[in-house]
């Protein structure tokens, strides 16, 4: 029988489906977490701090310890990692039910922070009880007049949240459960949790699309002063493709600064828009849907980051084709002064050719006159005066016609042999 051989991914990716989840099967349990922003000079540290928590072969993107009633776990994300830390051991005590179990967890009381290197940048509380709270207990945790509240996983549990930070530093969301089976509070805390990060970490990018939004204005004001200097030709060429690449390297420097930002910004989005549909919420008489609250929030500002970007590529294509315009107004420039010069070289050699037409037949004489020369001192000494004057005017006009005829064959040979 033929041996199977495992794909080396076949494990990895297999447990990539379980790892994420939270192993929280019951309740009353409360649940604290950190988002920690990390740069990459901090990931060593970081990395570091996380080794000396654990024993053993080190993982660099998950560590937890959980038993039975408590668990504390890290982990590590593209550019943030989040701390998370709960508690099963709760009571329904009057205390409880009075803050409805929230406080319970503390960042000074959670030792794994103690070297945790970054920026906390949210910290969230959320208490799950199946005790169904009166109003003026909520309102002492809670905000009421402008919570959110809603039923989710088809009425198995009801949430509320203000999404303020209370005491603490950290934003609360209080879940009442009507009936979690199975792992859904796991599922449920999860689901929260992430779509609290995920909306958070998309606002990241909408303090940045504003300021872009107020360079475009300049930038794309520029960009309309060049191309009308261009029509009107006010401007020289040298002046104008200046000033173009000038413009075009800063905003190819701008693409390059903010590129990584409204792409993560977007991701961020559709994550917390995905992770609202799988909570699956009806509504609570009176109060917004979690879904509402946060599109009503959300929305303008990804729509402000999404415009930027469009403005930001636009202009990138506007100054491509003024660009193009550009260069076809050097090309046709340099093509006349192209022309010109041809023009210029053609009169030049039409005069080259007179001159050389004249030293042609200066040349004639010339040569007829080195020629005669020579034959009339062979003829002097051989006849008489008389008959040698005589004899003077035929051999000229001999001599200039064998010369011209002589020099005209040769450039005729010279042309022959140049094509």
């Amino acid at each position: 029988m033929k041996s199977l051989h495992d794909h080396a991914l076949r494990q990895p990716l297999s447990d990539l489906m379980h790892e994420r989840s939270l192993p929280i099967y019951k309740t009353p349990v409360a649940v604290r977490s950190w988002v920690y922003l990390v740069s990459d000079d901090q990931r060593q540290t970081e990395t570091d701090w996380v080794n000396s928590l654990q024993a053993g072969a080190p993982d660099l993107s998950r560590l937890a310890e959980t038993d039975e009633t408590t668990g504390r776990i890290w982990e590590r994300h593209g550019e943030f990692s989040t701390w998370l830390k709960y508690d099963t051991d709760i009571s329904l005590s009057a205390a409880t039910k009075a803050d409805l179990g929230f406080c319970r967890i503390r960042t000074a009381d959670f030792d794994w922070l103690t070297g945790a290197p970054g920026e906390v940048f949210r910290s969230v509380e959320i208490s799950v009880l199946p005790y169904e709270p009166k109003t003026a207990q909520l309102q002492k945790v809670i905000d009421l007049t402008q919570a959110v509240c809603c039923d989710v996983f088809d009425g198995a549990a009801r949430i509320w949240s203000d999404f303020r930070m209370h005491e603490g530093g950290a934003g609360r969301i209080y879940v009442q459960d009507k009936g979690l089976e199975n792992d859904e509070a796991s599922r449920l805390l999860q689901t929260l949790i992430e779509i609290g990060h995920y909306r958070k970490l998309a606002l990241l990018g909408f303090p940045v699309a504003r300021t872009l939004m107020g360079w475009l204005k300049g930038a794309e004001a520029r960009l309309a002063g060049l191309t009308s200097d261009m029509a009107s030709q006010s401007a020289s060429q040298e002046q104008l493709l200046e000033r173009l690449m000038a413009l075009s390297a800063e905003v190819e420097d701008r693409v390059n600064a903010v590129r990584f930002r409204q792409g993560a910004t977007e991701a961020y989005a559709r994550l917390a828009e995905d992770r609202l549909v799988s909570l699956r919420e009806t509504r609570v008489a009176g109060f917004s849907t979690m879904q509402e609250f946060i599109e009503r929030r959300l929305h303008p500002a990804m729509r402000t980051c999404e415009a930027a970007a469009r403005r930001l590529d636009d202009l990138s294509v506007r100054i491509a084709r003024v660009s193009d315009l550009l260069r076809a107004r050097i090309s046709i420039s340099l093509e006349v002064q192209n022309q010109s010069l041809l023009k210029s070289m053609n009169v030049r050699a039409k005069l080259q050719m007179k001159l050389s037409e004249l030293v042609e037949g200066l040349s004639v004489f010339a040569v007829g006159y080195y020629i005669f020369s020579l034959v009339k001192y062979m003829i002097d000494p051989l006849l008489d005066p008389h008959l040698a004057h005589l004899l003077y005017g035929p051999i000229i006009a001999t001599i200039l016609v064998l010369a011209w005829l002589f020099i005209h064959h040769r450039k005729k040979s010279i042309g022959h042999s140049e094509t």
